[in-house]
């Protein structure tokens, strides 16, 4: 049994740790050519981040290895949990957002009771009930290996540990966890690296039932090499999630081409699967805007970062971008639009253990050429990061970031919020039916004119990337100066493709699987029920499950009275108008025969 204790703290003025003064973020320029001087003096943009400090959030030391963007209770409001993993052993940290500036500490739950080695976490809809849950993996010592920990969301936020659940019953030297629908059945199964030579990654199907059950005898868990991260990507274009491994040791990276339900090709003739470094994170991202994935690798120990440009299915890789000009131990990477544009900036973070780096920051100018990024408190961080992770915690409509710090395994995590201004944006959240809840493995394509050019941005939405860490799961794209979208185009992984035009900019927009598209940042409860807006004003509309039949849908004040009820009466949507309400906290609640639920939601 789940029972959480909570304790309230809020924010404190932001401050810059390198420079009181400077915050504006500049673009490092290489003058190649005089035209390449006004190339890049035209492509010039002011970005800032801010360090918040947040009690607990940023001032409680730690060993952290995962760093995690994820709404766990479903409010629309990015929560953020990091993993702990010194050597002897620490809690894990989650930080529940209350939508105000404020979190909640979370100090009594069974996701942050383990005070194990923990390396990975992911969360996702793994049983299709409308939240998320989660995997963290642990990594063993002196030659004995570690359970893994499965949590399953209670519905509302809480979470409770299954030890009998297969995910957790194998003693392993584990650093990753990523989840992807393999066998095309509509429920996540999870894929685990181990990074101890003469070990196998491990590959859990999901039955739909809640369990899982190990497989074997694939391709994919044949391989006995020291794995740290994993991606699914559709490197191909062919629509089904491809296996990226990274490997240290000086051993290949590892390229798996997904071929069919649990059939996979090892792809051996590529350069992201040539000579071998010790890389310890990945992530992939369409950098140029030209409809494929391109990929980033985080290598340690004083070697050479790499990126690769995917040109039609082959790499090439780039060995004059100012990314590969980095030496030292990286590990976390993210990419992510900083600065609204309509281009993915990229993020690297470096850890050495006892000696303190510097992350790197890179700007993008729109054709995948990067600049190194000198000036924002970002760029400045030092310490030892391993993990990092985008999401919009304020929902401002720019990315934040957080980092997952481990400097002599006594170093404060960092949330930095961005201070940006001036472009614009979109949001977009992806609810998978018959796809899985999490709408993992979807693409996600938006197509805007900006600075008077056409441009289509693609993504894939992830369980994790990076080095053990996982972004948002609200997709964020830059508009630059493009007040609205031409188009948004969604490939699901059940095959389904839906297109939707003509759509105003500075929004959240909601896509639920073959129910179209819904303004508004929502609030997806237990049992598959969506509320939007949040926080509500003159009308709230409620979704719900395809086979709900006849609910009924009240509202109470904070004195438990009464002051709005509706039926579905077979709908799928329902609006109900609030405009008489007063502004405030009221409880939705939602009744189905024997099945309530019920949510906290703010009316304005």
């Amino acid at each position: 049994m789940s029972v959480t204790f909570q304790i309230n703290f809020t924010l404190t003025k932001a401050f810059n740790n390198q420079s009181q003064n400077q915050t504006i973020m500049t673009k490092s320029i290489i003058l190649f050519s005089l035209c390449a001087f006004i190339f890049f003096l035209e492509k010039i943009k002011a970005q800032s981040f801010e360090e918040t400090t947040f009690e607990d959030i940023t001032t409680t030391p730690s060993a952290s290895r995962s760093a995690n963007f994820i709404d766990v209770n479903g409010d629309g409001w990015d929560d953020i949990f990091f993993t702990n993993g010194p050597t002897a052993g620490q809690n894990n940290m989650l930080y529940i957002n209350n939508g105000d500036n404020t979190f909640t500490t979370v100090i009594a739950d069974d996701i942050v009771l383990d005070n194990d080695r923990s390396d990975g976490a992911s969360f996702a809809d793994v049983d299709n009930d409308g939240d998320l849950d989660a995997v963290v993996v642990t990594y063993g010592r002196n030659g004995v290996g570690k359970k893994n920990y499965f949590y399953r969301n209670n519905g509302d936020g809480t979470f409770e540990y299954e030890p009998s659940n297969a995910i957790g019953i194998p003693l392993t030297y584990s650093e990753m966890v990523n989840w992807i629908d393999l066998n095309n059945d509509q429920f996540l199964d999870a894929y685990i690296t181990n990074s101890i030579v003469s070990t196998r990654n491990l590959y859990f199907e999901n039955q739909g039932d809640g369990s899982f059950e190990p497989v074997t005898g694939l391709s994919i868990t044949s391989e006995t090499l020291a794995s740290r991260s994993i991606n699914w990507i559709d490197y191909d274009g062919d629509g089904d999630s491809d296996l990226f491994v990274a490997n240290e040791d000086n051993t290949n990276n590892s390229l798996f081409r997904n071929d069919g339900p649990n059939i996979f090709t090892q792809i051996t003739n590529l350069p992201i699967t040539q000579n071998g470094k010790n890389s310890a994170g990945s992530s992939w991202a369409d950098v140029d805007n030209d409809g494929d994935f391109d990929l980033f690798v985080a290598n340690w120990g004083g070697q050479n970062n790499q990126l690769f440009i995917n040109e039609n299915g082959t790499f090439v890789e780039q060995t004059s971008s100012a990314i590969a000009a980095e030496t030292g131990s990286s590990f976390g990477s993210a990419f992510a639009d900083v600065d609204n544009d309509g281009d993915l900036d990229l993020l690297v973070c470096n850890a050495y253990f006892t000696g303190q780096e510097t992350n790197s920051l890179f700007i993008n100018d729109g054709n995948g050429i990067f600049s190194k990024d000198t000036g924002s408190a970002l760029a400045n961080h030092q310490g030892n990061t391993f993990g990092c992770a985008f999401g919009d915690y304020n929902n401002d409509g720019w990315l934040d970031v957080i980092l997952a710090n481990t400097l002599n395994e006594n170093q404060s995590n960092s949330l930095f919020k961005n201070t940006g201004s001036g472009n614009n944006w979109i949001k977009i959240r992806c609810v998978g039916d018959p796809s899985n809840g999490s709408a993992v493995g979807a693409k996600v394509r938006i197509r805007a004119t900006i600075n008077g050019n056409e441009i289509w941005q693609t993504c894939q939405i992830e369980a994790a990337s990076g080095y053990c860490s996982q972004n948002s799961f609200t997709n964020h794209f830059g508009l630059g100066d493009a007040s609205n979208v031409s188009e948004i185009e969604v490939q699901w992984p059940s095959g389904a493709v839906e297109t939707f035009t003509d759509i105003d900019g500075n929004n959240t927009y909601l896509v639920v699987e073959g129910n179209g598209i819904q303004l508004g940042i929502t609030t997806q409860i237990k049992y598959g029920y969506v509320i939007y807006p949040v926080p509500a004003e003159d009308i709230l509309v409620v979704n719900f499950p395809k086979d709900d039949i006849n609910s009924k849908v009240e509202i109470f004040d904070l004195n438990a009275r009464k002051v709005k009820e509706g039926t579905n009466n077979n709908a799928v949507s329902m609006e109900m108008d609030i405009s008489h309400l007063n502004a405030g906290t009221y409880i939705l609640k939602i009744t189905n025969n024997d099945q309530v639920t019920s949510q906290k939601i703010i009316i304005k």
